[in-house]
């Protein structure tokens, strides 16, 4: 594990100290590790966490290879954009550099991170051209809260960030997309390298591709804000989660603080999210043209306009992962991707989190001999319960759900949302 950077101080001490911890307690086998270098195909946020923090220690120093195409930034607002705060503290440290350097390459703005410091939430209800909302409420945080929750951030521009941040590690780059486990292995720069699939090819190491049972459809694009400032129930420095019950299924919205160097005007960020069965009938193109209209119906009701839709609105349909178990890796191989992801994507704004902590995580268990498949499940355990309850409270009590939230928000995103904020914030 890394040690604590001579110049933090202050929160980012706290963070870094955090971070640190968590792994720890994440891996506590120590064994002779099995190889001398590691070769990832992918360059994603997970990928890129794994070979930072496999990197920085001496075994591995020179012998970590990323192979993938160089990533593409594109203002269309493509992949999750909700950087948990606790993601934050995980991409900090993994990349040793403190917040507020992460934020000014992230956000490209050396003013004051896209920040919320609390959660609210209500239903959404739509009344002839426009929208209505229930009573807001609190589920996250507190209102003198300080500790950040989420960061709006581009995923595209944290992608790019994060890579340049790892240039400065014993790490190559090799941009190449790769096909086949021996292509990989061609790649490595040691004897005994270790495969990882960090891609969304299930099958490029050998691994089982299984037809989803469940898909997230979503869409999302930034927004500005009207020269009145937004209005009610949006806040400032508060995210907020409109949740709207359609055809028995609640759609997910989820508004937060957002800031791109490439779309200098935005100042918020928005999305809808619905979980559906894979074999339910359902018509795509109908449904992302619903769940377009609420998010921008919504938001005018709030005081939002799009910034530049055609060059940023994003609709994407993506298979959920199982929540329970899967297969192992194969020997010498480490599905990262498969084994980090758990539950329903942009569904819960925890995509960003289980990535970062999961690259860490593997990389630790490796770097000790440990199995990393189980590390990276165990250390994961709580976001994957937490997206399944999320799950059924939307998709299967959605009723019960909508009702509880009319009366009483705080009871009724007590449990798991609430309670499980620490999993959430940054430590600090």
């Amino acid at each position: 594990m890394w040690e604590l950077a001579s110049d933090l101080r202050g929160a980012d001490e706290v963070r870094n100290s955090a971070v640190r911890n968590w792994v720890h307690r994440s891996v506590t086998h120590r064994g002779a590790c099995a190889y001398d270098s590691a070769v990832i195909a992918g360059n994603g946020i997970g990928a890129l966490a794994f070979a930072a923090h496999l990197a920085r220690n001496p075994r591995f120093a020179g012998k970590v290879t990323v192979v993938a195409p160089p990533a593409a930034e594109s203002r269309r607002l493509i992949n999750g954009v909700s950087v948990r705060g606790i993601a934050a503290d995980f991409m900090a440290a993994v990349l040793n550099t403190t917040h507020d350097g992460l934020m000014q390459i992230m956000s490209g703005s050396l003013e004051a991170a896209p920040v919320a410091y609390r959660q609210t939430a209500a239903m959404a209800v739509p009344r002839g051209s426009s929208w209505q909302f229930t009573r807001r409420g609190q589920w996250q945080a507190g209102a003198t809260a300080q500790t950040p929750v989420v960061y709006g951030l581009r995923n595209s521009r944290v992608v790019a960030g994060m890579g340049e941040l790892a240039r400065s590690f014993p790490i190559d780059f090799v941009d190449a997309r790769v096909e086949s486990a021996a292509q990989l292995r061609s790649l490595s720069n040691g004897r005994k390298p270790l495969l990882v699939n960090a891609t969304t090819n299930p099958g490029l190491l050998g691994g089982e591709s299984k037809k989803p049972q469940r898909m997230v459809l979503a869409v999302q694009v930034p927004f500005i804000a009207g020269p009145g400032g937004v209005k009610h129930p949006l806040q400032p420095q508060t995210a907020f989660a409109p949740l709207i019950r359609r055809k028995g299924i609640i759609d997910v919205g989820y508004f937060t603080p957002f800031r791109d160097p490439m779309s200098p005007r935005s100042d918020w960020y928005g999305i809808v999210a619905r979980v559906v069965d894979s074999d339910s009938g359902f018509d795509k193109d109908e449904e992302l043209q619903i769940m377009t209209d609420e998010l921008l119906g919504m938001a005018a009701a709030m005081g939002l306009s799009p910034d530049d839709i055609d060059e940023t609105l994003a609709k994407a349909m993506v298979p959920a992962s199982p929540w329970g178990k899967i297969a192992p890796s194969g020997p010498g191989t480490l599905e990262l991707k498969r084994h980090y992801s758990g539950g329903a994507p942009a569904f819960y704004a925890d995509g960003i989190t289980s990535a970062l902590i999961g690259g860490a995580v593997g990389a630790e268990a490796i770097i000790h001999g440990a199995n990393a498949d189980e590390a990276v499940r165990s250390a994961l355990r709580r976001w994957r319960r937490h997206n399944f309850l999320w799950f059924v409270e939307t998709n299967k009590i959605a009723g019960v759900a909508d009702l509880l939230m009319r009366i009483n928000v705080p009871a009724a995103m007590f449990y798991p949302h609430t309670v499980g904020a620490k999993i959430w914030s940054s430590a600090a």
